[in-house]
């Protein structure tokens, strides 16, 4: 106890006797603590304590003195006043607990558990740090150490050695690759160790040395695919779930060499219905699924444990959407826990799409035969969660196959006689052959009665008695409406009614779902969900369900997901949504209000609190409002007695707000109301700026992004009055440059995922120009190529035009920066063409064929026509200033680029 108590009082610190006053910006935020500073004489006492208690005979305290250590030494990476547990500042740590690892046959049991647990956890938790900053040669002694102990007779220290060296796997020190044949040679000895644990570390070494470092799995692919192909059937779960952990990771891999996809291409007459057995549920879970059905028929409230966490959706401005499958997609089993039911799942997903139909549907339709019409209905659902996991991958080859199948899923679908789980894996297949359904509406001889089949399917099942198989309807109806689009146009009165119906009757989880389906149901079909009279039949029911949940508690989780569906059906409704927008209005600022104050009396905050959480989507849901209102959402604001007169007042307060999430949404709605409603935003536009430059930071991306965009378009509104700007445009300059010249590295020295940053950033930078190009020019020759690169990659073509624009007045201010850019002109010459060729580049065709081969670049968009006259005299400027640079570029030119030069640009 005394050594967690320590470990929170450095890392967590206790909150003061008495807060500071908050400042009045319409709500109040909550007292961050600072943390105890210590004297070296404190940190050195405390260094020692710790050290010895990772020996002391008592297990407890080893823990707790270990997981002290741990956090202490993670902290001290972002916390100036724990530098002292930085590593590269405890210069005896490791060696301390290399001494107790080498001395572990002359010593007790206590002295070598306490070494390897706690470095085991500062393997964990900072790995690459730990590599760089601990004293190398005690370091590189750890490697030889750890090997030692792997033939210990004591479990404890076989297994925590053990993955000690597993977690080395990703720092690859040079101690371990010396001796890999060593730590090869270990793991083989210990695969058919009795300690579970021990065997399970094996499968999870193997497993990431292959994610990680394939080149060493190579040679020794056989005998390795061989092992865990025997242990996926280990008789015990844990380690069975880890080496099929193995399957899924190599049909991931970025890269395979022939010789290992011939090798597990071997496998897989013995390896696939190895996992169709694996889908099977175990007995003792059939057991506990079966005593559940009884109680999700009951129809009574669901329980806490039985609830999944409700997360809110981060929206990022100025980026391209995410094509990656939905969540629901994925989600075939309603529980969060990773088995080897969903392994084996996923697994053969990956293998057929690796290999495809031709090395995957030989082994696996004889068994997926006799499944598919078993008499056990256990079996029979393991068939058809294989049959939906094979769609992608097989979806061609099974094509002559599923008119007789299809029909087949929707009858277990439909048949109340049958069990919850098989009516749940039935609708989460008939979700992963949606595209099927699509193409056939699409062949000149398909079926085009499909989507209305299985809309009424769907629709139809929605009440069922189960609320599991309401969940699998749901995300079900989800997915199938993502790939259908617009050919639900003629079926959405019905569904809407049917999904009123499951309004009444829904309880939270599956209500949850329900929203969220609703909610894609307005982004993928579109406009047509918000058009006449539709509206009206489901708006309502929702507004009141607000207030129902609102009234009994207004912090109920379930109310995200329906403020993220009404945020998406605002945009689609447009003025449409007018009749109930000043509720929504309302709705959205009282719960703004009501959980800022429940969060000012909070002691402690973490940065991404739960708690915020209902802010975000009620920020979400007012742009939702400001994008379906455009100018009218002034009057809409003006007109409410309650929140009118202090909407200016919390839209300071929310862009300062302690948690990133919070300003993440803000900086999304700032820039809407930018461009829709800019009078509100006027009278705290310099303070709103000012938050908005301290919230570019990359170690949170999607507010940076925010936050950035958002300044961008508060540019396009000012014009070419830089007035507003002034104050801040030196310093928004030097924050965007970073951005334009490559990723940021962390402490831990890991890039940065700036992922659409320096898209947005490259936007903004032109924005900023176009208002005043001396705002950027005297700079510019710092990060032009980067510009350059960036502004070629904005997705959005206004915003890339923006770019473009304010590029050119940029170079006219400063023509010198061209020379000064780079160390050869040609250099930067052959840049500034390549980002005017991306305006010719056919959407999504980068292949080197476009340069090279047959002629196909498109015409400069022509409602962008100004800008191409802009560029032209440009090119030709450059061209007469360049000389012999010139025709040192152009005979580098392709061939293909040289034409359009020539032939749009006159260059």
């Amino acid at each position: 106890m005394a050594g967690l108590s320590l470990k929170n009082a450095l890392v967590s610190p206790p909150p003061p006797t008495s807060a500071a006053p908050a400042p009045d910006h319409g709500y109040n935020t909550a007292f961050i603590p600072k943390r105890m500073t210590l004297t070296n004489d404190a940190s050195a006492e405390i260094k020692s304590s710790l050290l010895q208690s990772i020996t002391d005979e008592v297990c407890g305290v080893r823990s707790a003195a270990s997981t002290a250590i741990a956090r202490c030494c993670t902290m001290a990476g972002s916390v100036n006043e724990l530098h002292m547990f930085r590593i590269s500042e405890w210069s005896e740590l490791i060696p301390f607990l290399l001494s107790c690892i080498n001395q572990s046959a002359n010593t007790q049991q206590n002295v070598t558990s306490g070494a390897l647990l706690t470095l085991r956890k500062l393997l964990e938790d900072i790995p690459l740090r730990l590599a760089r900053e601990a004293p190398s040669s005690s370091f590189n002694d750890l490697t030889p150490a750890l090997l030692a102990l792997l033939s210990s007779q004591d479990e404890i220290v076989r297994k925590e050695s053990l993955a000690c060296l597993n977690c080395l796997i990703d720092p690859m020190p040079g101690s371990l690759v010396a001796r890999m044949n060593d730590y090869l040679t270990g793991l083989s000895g210990l695969a058919a160790d009795p300690s579970t644990s021990v065997r399970k570390l094996v499968c999870q070494g193997i497993v990431a040395l292959l994610s990680r470092r394939s080149e060493y799995i190579r040679p020794h692919i056989a005998s390795i695919s061989e092992f865990m192909l025997k242990a996926t059937s280990d008789p015990d779960p844990l380690v069975a779930i880890e080496a099929c952990d193995f399957w899924l990771t190599f049909a991931s891999l970025d890269e395979t060499t022939d010789d290992m996809m011939e090798c597990i291409a071997g496998l897989l007459p013995r390896l696939l219905p190895q996992l169709l057995k694996g889908m099977v549920y175990p007995a003792e879970k059939i057991e506990e699924l079966m005593e559940a059905n009884a109680l999700d028929e009951d129809g009574g409230m669901d329980k806490a444990q039985d609830l999944a966490p409700v997360f809110h959706k981060s929206g990022v401005r100025g980026t391209k959407d995410d094509d990656s499958e939905s969540e629901e997609d994925n989600d075939f089993d309603d529980d969060n826990e990773w088995t080897l039911r969903k392994c084996s799942a996923a697994s053969l997903d990956a293998l057929a799409g690796l290999y495809g139909a031709a090395y995957t549907l030989p082994p696996l339709l004889p068994a997926l035969e006799v499944g598919l019409s078993h008499n056990d209905q256990w079996i029979r659902e393991a068939s058809i969660l294989a049959l939906g996991a094979i769609a992608e991958g097989c979806q061609e080859e099974l094509a002559p196959h599923l008119p007789q199948l299809h029909p087949f899923l929707l009858s277990q679908l439909s048949n109340s006689n049958v069990l919850p789980q098989l009516r749940c894996i039935a609708a989460w297949t008939i979700g992963r052959y949606s595209s099927w359904v699509v193409d056939q509406m699409n062949d000149d001889n398909g079926d085009k009665t499909l989507v209305a089949k299985v809309a009424q399917a769907l629709a139809g099942q929605l009440l069922d008695r189960n609320k599991k198989v309401q969940v699998a309807i749901c995300s079900a109806f989800g997915v199938f409406v993502e790939a259908t689009c617009e050919l639900m146009v003629p079926y959405l009165e019905p569904v809407y009614q049917a999904f009123v119906e499951a309004m009444k009757v829904y309880r939270t989880r599956s209500l949850m779902i329900l929203l969220d389906t609703m909610g894609v149901m307005a982004n993928y079909v579109g406009t047509s969900t918000g058009e006449g009279p539709l509206p009206g039949l489901y708006v309502p029911a929702l507004l009141q369900i607000w207030n129902d949940f609102a009234s009994d508690n207004p912090f109920d989780r379930a109310l995200l997901p329906l403020m993220e569906c009404l945020a998406s059906i605002t945009v689609t409704c447009g003025l449409n949504f007018q009749p109930w927008a000043m509720e929504a209005f309302e709705n959205s600022m009282s719960m703004i209000e009501a959980c800022n104050l429940v969060i000012a009396h909070e002691e402690e905050l973490a940065e991404d609190d739960e708690l915020a959480d209902p802010i975000i989507c009620s920020v979400d849901l007012l742009d939702g409002l400001v994008e379906a209102l455009g100018g009218n959402f002034v009057a809409l604001v003006s007109g409410s007695s309650r929140y009118g007169p202090t909407f200016a007042n919390v839209l300071v307060g929310l862009s300062e707000h302690q948690i990133t999430g919070v300003r993440m949404s803000f900086f999304a709605l700032l820039g809407d109301l930018a461009r829709k409603a800019p009078s509100l935003i006027e009278a705290g536009l310099p303070k709103l700026l000012s938050e908005a430059l301290s919230s570019i930071d990359p170690m949170h991306s999607a507010m940076c992004n925010n936050a950035i965009w958002a300044i961008g378009e508060v540019c396009v509104r000012c014009g070419v009055n830089a007035e507003p700007l002034n104050p801040h445009a030196a310093q928004l300059v030097q924050l965007l440059i970073p951005f334009l010249m490559g990723n940021s590295i962390d402490i831990d020295g890991v890039i940065v995922e700036t992922n659409g940053i320096a898209e947005n950033a490259a936007t903004t930078m032109g924005r900023l120009a176009c208002v005043d190009a001396n705002f950027v020019a005297p700079e510019m020759s710092r990060f032009l190529h980067g510009w350059l690169t960036a502004m070629s990659h904005v997705s959005s073509s206004d915003e890339r035009r923006d770019a473009f624009q304010g590029f050119v007045l940029s170079i006219r201010a400063n023509p010198q920066s061209i020379q000064s850019a780079g160390a050869d002109l040609s250099d930067t010459i052959t840049a500034i063409l390549f980002a005017v060729m991306s305006w010719h580049i056919p959407q999504g065709d980068l292949s080197p064929d476009l340069l090279h081969s047959s002629y196909g670049f498109q015409p400069f968009p022509a409602e962008y026509g100004e800008l191409l006259n802009t560029l032209k005299h440009l090119l030709r400027d450059i061209k007469a200033s360049a000389g012999e640079c010139w025709a040192t570029v152009d005979n580098q030119m392709p061939t293909n680029v040289k034409r359009l030069m020539a032939e749009v640009y006159g260059v």
